[in-house]
């Protein structure tokens, strides 16, 4: 059974129309501006539960800490701190994320001071934190200011260096998980090219021979 799903597998990627990625939710305090440094539309897109659908994969999310205080005379303030940038460990596909703030604050003082050097981390499924970082990113981004109309670059391959924040910290549990993930990964693409040699080095009447075993198996 798992030879067929593999063979169905090589012909989705042969088509084109194979796609992996993962969800990752986060509170209403850490709003996500970019990933890999590609903006994102909270304004009129952002869903109920604030989830994102992000490449399998590392990625680069920056956000920003807001929060929203009502005061007892009726004013209303809302603090925000500078872009926080996080570069994820591997995150594996289908698998579901949190980001979250650490030692959250809870009163208007402590939340002004807290915007000066954020915190946030990213949680697997099990409430593990996988990693953990702080401080604000002093570097301007070209996305910021921009309206939503503004042309969307392919932005896939800028990975930016954050400037003036510490290094992220990782946990043992993103290390576990990116190293199983990728030899999934390794053991998966390894199988998947071979077949797709395959594909590429039979002749027509070999191929449509290929594809009717393949809708017998369906039955």
């Amino acid at each position: 059974m798992a030879f067929r799903l593999t063979f169905a597998a090589a012909v989705l990627i042969i088509s084109g129309t194979a796609f992996s990625a993962v969800t990752i939710t986060a509170p209403e305090e850490i709003k996500i501006l970019a990933v890999n440094d590609q903006e994102v539309n909270t304004g009129l897109f952002r869903s109920d539960n604030n989830q994102y659908k992000v490449d399998t994969g590392e990625s680069s999310i920056s956000v920003r800490y807001t929060q929203y205080f009502e005061h007892l005379n009726g004013e209303h303030d809302i603090v925000k701190s500078g872009v926080v940038t996080l570069k994820t460990p591997f995150l594996t596909d289908g698998e579901n994320y949190r980001l979250d703030l650490v030692n959250a604050p809870t009163s208007f003082e402590a939340a002004k001071k807290y915007a000066e050097q954020p915190v946030v981390a990213l949680f697997n499924k099990n409430k593990q934190m996988l990693v953990q970082q702080s401080g604000a990113n002093t570097e301007q981004k070209p996305w910021l200011g921009k309206g939503i109309f503004a042309k969307a670059a392919d932005l896939t391959q800028k990975k930016s260096t954050p400037v003036n924040q510490p290094a992220p910290v990782y946990t043992q549990a993103a290390v576990v998980s990116g190293a199983a993930s990728l030899a999934n990964l390794n053991s998966s693409n390894t199988a998947d090219q071979q077949l797709i040699q395959l594909w590429k080095n039979a002749n027509k009447a070999e191929r449509q021979r290929f594809m009717r075993w393949l809708a017998e198996q369906a039955n």
